[in-house]
């Protein structure tokens, strides 16, 4: 990890090839190698959060494909288009509790 001085680097962030990443932390701006999330092992509970995600994401998205769909679901949250999916994820984390 370094801590850099350039300007070019001081609004700077993200990643480059994924080797380094920068980031601002403090007003300073820290260059660090990409991180290796190969050898992770998730808890049952990050795994059931995962494949719930994942169902919500496609609950979501097969409504989002059905125009009569979207529209009856549009009407029912009351929301706008383009805050729809994050409405219906919402409500399939409501529906199973």
């Amino acid at each position: 990890m370094a801590i850099s001085n350039n300007p070019l680097l001081s609004s700077t962030r993200g990643t480059f090839n994924k080797q380094i990443v920068i980031r601002q932390v403090n007003g300073k701006t820290i260059l660090s190698a990409y991180p290796d999330m190969s050898r992770r092992k998730l808890s049952v509970h990050q795994l059931k959060t995962q494949k719930r995600m994942a169902d919500a994401n496609e609950y979501a998205q097969d409504i989002l494909a059905d125009e009569q769909l979207r529209n009856a679901a549009q009407v029912r949250l009351n929301v706008i288009r383009n805050r729809l999916y994050h409405a219906l994820i919402k409500e399939f984390f409501a529906k199973g509790k």
